[in-house]
């Protein structure tokens, strides 16, 4: 984490960050990365990662109270916002406090890009950050499955289909003496019903694997 900063709240909510569990190598000051249309470059002033899994957990912007009253300023954030929630990272705006009783003030952007005063108390600590990340793997992870899933059984139901009318066919050709089924026939019927079912056989093992990382990591947070 670098040492100088723009501006005096931006230290202060830095070391803040440290006294919530932030690891020092979690919290990076303005980096530049690319949004999630691959076009737009942006350097928020502070970037939240995961220094083990170098995974973004979250995007922070600091600006001062006048600021978030500028119709321009509040536009760019609200854009700013919209493109962010596209990468999916909770996005966070902090301003300094108009009170004693919190240490700074918090909001959030609506799915409209509305901002939202929401009490600073809320304000997530690392363990909850990367535990949210987890979880939000493994709901990925487990719409993923049910989607390989379905894609299986249809397969399935279409191979089965397909077999059976093979063997249908079969049996009305040995009335007429006719040879459709030969034993290379059906072993090259079992190496297309082998090269289709592989796949998911291999996608299934994937997604297990996947399943167990993120579950250690929901429980090691």
């Amino acid at each position: 984490m670098q040492k100088e900063y723009h501006s005096q709240i931006e230290k202060e909510f830095a070391e803040y960050l440290v006294t919530l569990g932030y690891p020092r190598d979690s919290i990076l000051y303005e980096p530049a990365f690319l949004a999630a249309n691959g076009r737009s470059q942006y350097r928020p002033d502070f970037l939240i990662v995961d220094p083990v899994k170098n995974e973004r957990l979250a995007i922070i912007e600091i600006k001062g109270s006048v600021q978030i009253s500028d119709d321009r300023k509040y536009n760019q954030l609200k854009a700013y916002s919209k493109s962010v929630s596209e990468d999916n990272i909770p996005f966070y705006l902090v301003t300094p406090s108009n009170d004693s009783v919190s240490p700074f003030d918090l909001y959030i952007f609506d799915s409209d890009g509305g901002l939202i005063p929401t009490d600073f108390a809320l304000f997530p600590t690392f363990r909850a950050l990367t535990a949210e990340d987890a979880a939000d793997r493994k709901s990925g992870l487990r719409t993923e499955k049910v989607d390989a899933v379905e894609s299986f059984q249809k397969v399935s139901w279409f191979l089965a289909f397909i077999v059976f009318s093979i063997v249908v066919a079969d049996f009305f050709c040995v009335q007429n003496e006719i040879v459709l089924l030969t034993t290379e026939r059906m072993a090259l019927i079992g190496a297309v019903v082998a090269l289709i079912v592989f796949p998911f056989a291999q996608k299934f093992k994937g997604l297990g694997i996947e399943w167990e990382k993120a579950t250690k990591d929901d429980h090691g947070s």
